[in-house]
């Protein structure tokens, strides 16, 4: 790394309730090899341990600021909240649940010196509530890997955007793993508020995707957990529905920067309804986990409908097994896909 280039990182750390996570959330931050950094841990109103956890932490660098609860439904005025403390020109993401790999700041933080490059990522690796890393990769993770030089540096600037606008291209880029360069943030609007959406990320890097360029790295950068009261697994129907009405507003107003033909929308679009038959399909492995076998037909039943064979094969298998009054998971397994009973057994 050059030694000349060593600028002040604001490590933004929204929390609610992680009691069990942040103590190795900042832990993670202590052992980075790159020591030029703040963090600043906005708690939301928690109820449990977590702001006595904070406090315990003597480190000058450490900082921690309390609001009344707002919810994850006003996550975008806790991050630009942060945002405004910050006051540095490069920004990272932490939330409190997570963590990261020593070398995640020294690796990034060189990619700024060039000018053109508005953020920084690497791959996200799950892992469940106890920490222990999943062996099966997500299928984002796996899709990533075929992806060209272009998409991942978005390089010319927008080649990122196109693919952004795909269902499966939402989770490109990992919160956890990223640094993103003041200056582009507020250039672009800050942390991008969408009425009913429980996340930032996705309308915030869409709108960085048209301002520069990408700086990707395939080592893991950021570990993220996956448990029941994780915002993703909680709001997913609800994510899914307001990330593609926001799609297809951010088509609108931006119809002039991302030119598409008529062939091209057409397979955004589709891409969009693919998606919520998987959503319908994922659905429907929490319920047979949770013996519900009625419920899980109904949405193996709708994902059944799917033009992709593979997922109504799939939603073939669940339909039968909920009759058996089995769950699918073992054939997800088989299949390379991560077992949801891990992510449930964590919580025990």
């Amino acid at each position: 790394m050059d030694s000349t280039f060593r600028p002040l990182v604001s490590i933004i750390t929204p929390t609610y309730n992680h009691g069990r996570f942040i103590g190795a959330c900042i832990e993670s931050v202590l052992k980075q090899t790159y020591s030029n950094w703040e963090q600043i841990v906005i708690d939301d109103g928690s109820s449990d341990s977590t702001a006595d956890i904070v406090f315990g932490f003597h480190d000058p660098r450490i900082r921690l600021e309390r609001q009344p609860n707002r919810g994850p439904f006003e996550l975008a005025q806790t991050y630009n909240r942060a945002l405004a403390l910050a006051q540095q020109e490069f920004i990272a993401i932490l939330e409190g649940d997570d963590f990261w790999p020593p070398n995640k700041l020294v690796t990034l933080i060189p990619a700024f010196v060039d000018p053109e490059v508005v953020l920084a990522y690497g791959e996200p690796a799950d892992v469940d509530a106890r920490g222990t890393e999943q062996r099966a990769k997500s299928h984002t993770t796996r899709m990533r890997k075929g992806l060209s030089h272009s998409v991942l540096f978005n390089d010319p600037v927008g080649s990122a955007t196109r693919y952004m606008l795909l269902a499966e291209g939402r989770s490109l880029i990992a919160p956890s793993t990223i640094i993103i360069r003041r200056s582009a943030m507020e250039k672009s609007g800050g942390f991008h508020y969408v009425a009913g959406l429980p996340l930032t990320d996705y309308p915030t890097f869409m709108e960085l995707s048209l301002i520069g360029k990408f700086y990707y790295s395939p080592e893991t950068m950021g570990y993220r957990r996956r448990h029941e009261n994780s915002i993703t697994v909680g709001h997913a129907r609800t994510i899914h529905e307001k990330v593609s009405n926001f799609t297809i507003d951010f088509l609108e107003r931006h119809r002039d920067k991302v030119e598409l033909s008529r062939s091209e929308r057409q397979q955004i679009e589709e891409n969009w309804w693919d998606a919520e038959y998987k959503l319908h399909f994922s659905e429907g492995r929490f319920l047979l986990l949770q013996k519900k076998w009625f419920e899980a037909r109904i949405h193996f039943r709708a994902t059944s409908k799917s033009k992709n064979l593979m997922v109504r094969v799939a939603a073939y298998a669940g339909f039968l097994l909920s009759w058996l009054h089995m769950n699918i998971e073992p054939l997800m397994k088989l299949g390379g896909r991560a077992d949801l009973r891990v992510q449930r057994n964590s919580e025990v």
